[in-house]
């Protein structure tokens, strides 16, 4: 078959499942809004907007779904003409595409439908309640979404927490299909040098914790807050931090220093600095090796979109220790694959990582247990397939 996968920031989603269908012999190509590789994109830069604008977001939305429109009505008078679409539709991409391609299979990825409790409101303990100018907000970013689900011959999203972020009435048209992630080789070092510090090795005291920024959704604020009755506990651990200072997903934090510089000058007199170690975004092979020496990896999150770290540090063998709320439960079942703490509750989180520490050997049938369930529900040639199904199922009904 003949697809077309658009991302603003392509592969994005997509990046393991575009080889794993290649390998299956399908022709893919590639849309995004930057050059690179063997993908094609549409022109783009963030427009100056005027001063005014109700929604400058909803805005920058229309004129990506314009620029996306010209770049498909290009490829169509080249004479392309895919089997099937799969575009994600949170930035407008998909918009125009019904028009273009009307006897293409047209399949949203849509992600997630706004609402307060994913940015934390109602969940986590530090925050009140969202302005009404912040609820309209959400509710206009959603049009992008709906419109897609409302062209589209379906939607697919990864997990049934987002399926069931949309109104009821629409998840009837939702399929919940993970995209797959790649496999790690099993065979790779077990060790890492810190810059300017130790060789950690796998079976060392290490517990772990990677996020794309340090911010309170994906529960760092929970984890600091753990860390001094831990390393008090434990002097031999040593603790590694993966992420960037920017303000991620949820609101800044008014420190200059950000999430990161607040909680520091809060906790900072009880965390012993020569074992905490802060390291900025990681290279995907550096991360997977820090996975691999990982004796317990920390995931907090919102009830939010389900990171691809948390199943890659599975599959390398950590032993996780996440939030018990949605997605995360979906994935991990307490006690059998890993363990599970209320987001909210540090000191929990801080027993289960000083028992994991103490008496590893008991804890390790559980990793074992998570590589296994990465293997058999989210290995990406399994995805491939599933995929690959949807939309000649799709096709049939056209």
């Amino acid at each position: 078959m003949e697809l077309l996968l658009i991302h603003q920031n392509h592969p994005g989603q997509f990046r393991d499942l575009t080889p794993a269908l290649e390998r299956r012999g399908h022709r893919l190509l590639g849309l995004g809004a930057t050059p690179g590789g063997q993908r094609l994109h549409y022109d783009w830069c963030s427009p100056d907007l005027p001063e005014g604008l109700a929604d400058p977001l909803l805005e920058t939305s229309l004129r990506r779904a314009l620029r996306v429109q010209e770049r498909c009505l290009q490829l169509r008078e080249q004479g392309y003409l895919p089997d099937a679409v799969l575009a994600h539709s949170g930035w407008g991409e998909l918009l125009y595409l019904r028009d273009i391609w009307p006897e293409a299979v047209l399949i949203a990825y849509p992600e997630l439908y706004a609402a307060p409790q994913l940015l934390g409101y109602g969940f986590d303990a530090d925050l009140g309640d969202p302005s009404p100018a912040l609820r309209a907000r959400w509710r206009r970013g959603n049009l992008m979404g709906l419109a897609a689900i409302a062209d589209a011959d379906a939607c697919v999203v990864p997990t049934l927490f987002a399926r069931d972020t949309f109104p009821p009435h629409l998840r009837g048209r939702f399929h919940v299909l993970h995209e797959g992630i790649a496999l790690p080789p099993t065979t790779a070092a077990t060790t890492i040098q810190l810059e300017g510090g130790p060789t950690l090795r796998r079976g060392d005291p290490v517990i772990t914790f990677a996020s794309r920024n340090l911010e309170p959704l994906r529960g760092f604020r929970s984890f600091l807050r753990a860390l001094p009755a831990v390393l008090a506990a434990r002097p031999d651990a040593r603790v590694v931090i993966v992420g960037g200072t920017a303000p991620g997903y949820g609101a800044p934090s008014s420190h200059p220093d950000g999430h990161k510089g607040e909680l520091l000058a809060l906790l900072g007199h009880r965390l012993p600095f020569d074992r905490l170690h802060f390291l900025p975004r990681l290279p995907h092979r550096d991360l997977l090796a820090l996975f691999r020496i990982s004796a317990a990896h920390v995931y907090l999150s919102y009830p939010y979109a389900l990171s691809w770290s948390v199943l890659e540090a599975m599959a390398c063998g950590a032993l996780v220790v996440g939030s018990a709320n949605p997605p995360v439960d979906e994935l991990i079942h307490h006690g059998h694959n890993g363990l599970l703490v209320p987001f909210n509750d540090p000191d929990r989180l801080s027993e289960w990582l000083v028992a994991v520490l103490a008496d590893p050997p008991s804890f390790a049938p559980m990793a074992e247990a998570g590589r296994a369930t990465i293997a058999a529900r989210y290995e990406v040639n399994r995805a491939a397939e599933a995929f690959e199904a949807l939309i000649r199922s799709l096709r049939l009904l056209r």
